[in-house]
């Protein structure tokens, strides 16, 4: 009689992975791109922590290294490995935060991020973080961002309005800013440093014809200016120049 038929089958040990699971293998990449795509999803990361993310051997990496190393692709840093590109990527975030801050009146999105830095979604979040301390960056909710586009579209329209000659020396016979020196104040920055985000405003200033393209992406979206106009006791309203 064989014994064998019903013989029970070897556990796998506790804990390991089978290969056929691993996304490496089934992806087919080599140790080196291994290493590279370990990267893209978080650096820097010191040698053994690289080593598992990638999962190869210490001595795989150390073979592999010269070539990432001597092609330009990755270099060692105080912190671990990281992409040769890391330190620019990581001040064109910091720049590209400080930039939104300046005109849009918030911090951007990591989508946003990194669609005007040109830097991989991956590892946006990480370098926003890892430069917090430059930048006081926090991912905004949506409240925050539609107060800021609510802001944003005054002060641009209040821009316009000064630059057509409706807002004069921060008084208006036409558009109530009396509480809203805030806005006053910024639309005279924007009106000077910003002028090519000035909307087109139909001839009385009350409504905007058009937005720049540039403007729409800090906005988000097309926006309607606040009624300001004041009303007029008389027979007719004084004629606007």
């Amino acid at each position: 009689m064989d014994l064998s038929i019903g013989k029970t089958p070897k556990m796998r040990k506790r804990g390991r992975i089978h290969a056929g699971r691993s996304p490496y293998r089934k992806q087919r990449l080599s140790s080196d791109a291994r290493v590279i795509y370990a990267l893209l999803k978080r650096q820097p990361q010191k040698r053994d922590q690289l080593c598992k993310n990638a999962v190869i051997k210490r001595s795989t990496f150390y073979n592999v290294l010269p070539l990432l190393e001597q092609s330009g692709i990755i270099k060692e840093t105080q912190e671990g490995y990281a992409l040769c590109h890391y330190e620019e990527s990581e001040e064109a975030v910091v720049q590209t935060i400080k930039q939104w801050k300046n005109i849009a009146f918030r911090h951007p999105t990591v989508n946003e991020i990194a669609n005007d830095a040109g830097i991989e979604l991956e590892i946006v979040e990480s370098l926003a973080r890892k430069t917090r301390d430059k930048t006081g960056w926090s991912d905004p909710n949506q409240a925050i961002i539609e107060s800021a586009t609510e802001k944003l579209g005054e002060v641009l329209v209040c821009a316009a309005r000064m630059k057509d000659g409706h807002v004069k020396n921060g008084k208006s016979e036409y558009f109530d800013y009396e509480n809203d020196r805030e806005i006053l104040e910024e639309g005279e920055r924007f009106r000077q440093e910003h002028s090519e985000m000035l909307p087109r405003l139909t001839e009385d200033g009350d409504d905007v014809v058009s937005w720049p393209p540039e403007t729409l992406k800090y906005l988000g979206k097309i926006y309607k200016p606040k009624d300001r106009g004041i009303p007029y006791v008389g027979a007719a309203h004084p004629p606007r120049y």
